[in-house]
């Protein structure tokens, strides 16, 4: 069943969800483009019919990853229990200070 979705841009064509829920995860279709099954329904959000598109969430723990490999890095190598506190101190600091975003997340990343 053909699907149209509407953008600022102009309408496009789908043939069906399953290439829409594509254009989404690709970045083709915006979650807040309108979106249309058949002519007799209403123009509805694409985030309704088809859902959002799905997070990146290693991006969100990825400091903890770094963290960890520099600690055992600097286990495994010897420093002693000051270079432990200076390197969770330091990630401290950076987390407070890089935190705050647009909409609460990691938007430099």
């Amino acid at each position: 069943m053909p699907v149209t979705i509407r953008t600022p841009d102009g309408e496009m064509s789908y043939r069906g969800l399953d290439e829409v829920r594509q254009a989404l995860t690709t970045g083709l279709v915006d979650p807040t483009d309108q979106i249309r099954l058949s002519e007799s329904e209403p123009w509805r959000p694409v985030s309704e019919v088809a859902g959002t598109r799905p997070r990146w969430r290693w991006k969100e723990h990825f400091h903890w990853y770094v963290l960890a490999a520099v600690l055992m890095g600097m286990r495994l190598t010897g420093f002693g229990l000051l270079w432990l506190l200076l390197a969770v101190g330091a990630h401290a600091l950076w987390r407070n200070t890089m935190r705050r975003g647009p909409r609460g997340g990691l938007r430099w990343w």
